[in-house]
């Protein structure tokens, strides 16, 4: 398989006659050497969300779409917490309280994401940004979230394999 996005000036990508989505914030951090004294209760998204967040002018709740980076479960719960759609510890009961789906209460990886059709090693994050994409462009068909302004794709992963762990978000937007 595989994925691929365009990414241009506005003009050139309005010249495009297309559907297209704006990047409007965006964040990464890394947290510390793994194999040491390192605390797994949180992860670096606790600094790349609000990082994204706060370039993009958004906060969590204005959210209509995500894709959480979901190489295992307990990533999604470590995200969702992170990122302040919850608070620490509520991840299980956020996602209780909430359905996933595309016409749920919050559409997080619609396609399926990695825990639905597998991780592909190191291009396994993309899966997510492509979906966030057809999301905000109206191309998601049967599983299309109705009035997708604004999605948020996040990753999780290690930098060298075994030193440390590293954290990205974007605040995508609907272009005009």
């Amino acid at each position: 398989g595989g994925g691929a996005l365009i990414v241009a000036r506005p003009e050139i990508a309005r010249s495009l006659k297309r559907p297209g989505v704006k990047i409007l914030g965006a964040g990464e951090a890394i947290k510390g050497q793994l194999g040491g004294d390192v605390d797994l209760t949180f992860s670096a998204t606790r600094w790349s969300g609000p990082a994204a967040f706060e370039e993009a002018g958004v906060k969590p709740s204005d959210i209509r779409y995500a894709s959480v980076y979901d190489s295992f479960t307990i990533t999604v719960l470590m995200q969702l917490e992170d990122l302040g759609f919850c608070a620490k510890g509520e991840g299980p009961q956020f996602v209780r309280d909430h359905s996933l789906t595309h016409d749920g209460s919050f559409p997080n990886n619609t396609s399926g994401g990695q825990l639905s059709v597998g991780q592909a090693g190191a291009a396994g994050g993309f899966i997510g940004m492509v979906e966030a994409l057809r999301q905000l462009c109206d191309m998601a068909g049967e599983r299309q979230v109705t009035n997708a302004q604004l999605g948020l794709v996040s990753g999780f992963g290690m930098v060298t394999y075994d030193r440390c762990l590293c954290t990205g978000a974007v605040l995508l937007g609907r272009s005009a």
